[in-house]
């Protein structure tokens, strides 16, 4: 019977190896693909061989095509495909954008119109990006939930270890209340100090409050959406929380090194605290609703302070 039970006892390690093996190599491509689709190839060759990269976003977008062809090639890559989907989709936004803002009709109506007009018209394309997002989710067959598309529980627990697990957990109820005026009000504090104007033009807000509002609630709405609901529910089932979580965050940081506000190191380590503290929610509460609200408040804040400063 022992011989039995040993052999019984082999078959199965050799049935768990090749699953715990190849859900290792996925992590693996997952995290190499979520790189070169990065700005981090960008970073490296600007910073270190002092290049550019030309074509850089036709190089994601050709990226991302092969990737998505691998996973009819390579099976175990399949899980990844809805993945690959959804950043070729945005690269290929990016690539529309570009071509919408050269077009006349665009030029005619931003042109001479003020800073938070224009930015208001910037959020507008992004919005668009977002419900293009959707409908290819939904093309797909992805369930409304699987992808965050909803407000979710915001009275969830906090999830993760605590010192005393017969504690009652800490709720989204409270944290992200919390969360939300804390983190506006430090931005809105940090951008003030840094002019020497401070406060003085502070009744500049008032007139443009509520283009304000709604263009701080159509940008938190579209990168909620597009950098982090679909990636992260594409991941989710692929590779884990943890990973994708990590993964998706990480994306995001690298993506505020260039052209983000703030820009560099300093916008690549706070961009991605952040995504990592709004993806956190949405894996927490299985909606969008508390990392909306928290991007709303840091959004409102930066669009206040710029209306401050830059419309006159």
């Amino acid at each position: 019977m022992s011989n039995i039970a040993s052999k019984r006892m082999v078959k199965i390690q050799e049935e768990i190896n090749p699953s715990t093996s190849g859900r290792v190599i996925l992590v693996l491509v997952a995290w190499i693909a979520t790189l070169l689709l990065s700005k981090l190839p960008l970073v490296i060759t600007r910073g270190i061989l002092g290049a550019d990269i030309p074509w850089i976003v036709l190089a994601w977008l050709g990226i991302a095509a092969l990737l998505f062809a691998a996973t009819f090639v390579w099976q175990s890559m399949k899980p990844l495909r809805s993945y690959f989907v959804v950043m070729g989709v945005i690269y290929l936004w990016t690539v529309l954008d570009t071509f919408v803002r050269g077009t006349a009709v665009w030029q005619n109506l931003m042109t001479g119109q003020p800073e938070m007009v224009m930015i208001f018209g910037d959020r507008v394309l992004l919005l668009l990006n977002a419900f293009l997002i959707i409908a290819v989710l939904i093309l797909m067959g992805t369930k409304r939930r699987d992808v965050f598309l909803a407000v979710g529980n915001l009275n969830a627990p906090v999830s993760g270890k605590t010192a005393n697990p017969r504690r009652r957990r800490l709720s989204w109820s409270v944290l992200g209340p919390v969360v939300a005026i804390l983190l506006g009000g430090l931005f809105f504090t940090f951008l003030v100090s840094q002019t020497p104007a401070g406060l003085s033009n502070i009744s500049a807000i008032l007139p443009w409050l509520p283009l304000i509002l709604l263009s701080a609630a159509i940008n938190a709405f579209g990168e909620e959406i597009t950098y982090r609901a679909a990636t992260l529910g594409t991941l989710l089932p692929a590779i884990g929380p943890r990973h994708a979580l990590w993964m998706t965050s990480l994306w995001f940081g690298l993506g505020h090194y260039y052209g983000g506000f703030p820009s560099g190191p300093a916008g690549l380590v706070q961009s991605g605290l952040l995504a990592l503290l709004m993806g956190k929610a949405m894996l927490d509460t299985r909606g969008l609703g508390w990392s909306w609200i928290i991007h709303v408040t840091i959004d409102t804040a930066i669009y206040s302070f710029l209306s401050m400063n830059i419309i006159h």
